[in-house]
């Protein structure tokens, strides 16, 4: 299997639990590897044969300057939702990281781990 990833990619979304993350969006990092097959890609060049990790990106974006979520796990969950539906890897796993949340820690993170359904 091959992999397609995205690392590091920095959103804007108005996420979090407490009351003082209600008010202003903050920095979510995504983190994102994507189990997909490329030979026919690698064979063609072609685009259509692979995952376009720009327009996966843009999508990301867009989710994430919507979201008034509280949990980074419903994000992830629409996220994850979104990137199945559209692009259509095999699996995916896929790091939304708060890095700006607690002082006296360098991050938060969730990873979720999924597989397209048979």
């Amino acid at each position: 299997m091959d992999l397609v990833k995205i690392e590091g990619l920095s959103l804007q979304a108005l996420i979090g639990v407490y009351e003082f993350e209600r008010h202003a969006k903050q920095r979510v990092i995504v983190d994102l590897v994507m189990h997909t097959d490329f030979s026919k890609a690698g064979a063609t060049d072609d685009v259509t044969y692979t995952i376009d990790y720009g327009k996966v990106a843009e999508r990301l974006g867009e989710l994430a300057d919507k979201c008034e979520f509280k949990l980074l796990e419903a994000l992830g969950a629409q996220m994850s939702d979104m990137i199945f539906k559209e692009f259509a890897p095999e699996k995916i796993e896929l790091t939304l990281s708060k890095p700006d949340i607690i002082d006296n820690a360098d991050n938060v993170a969730i990873t979720l781990i999924r597989e397209r359904k048979s």
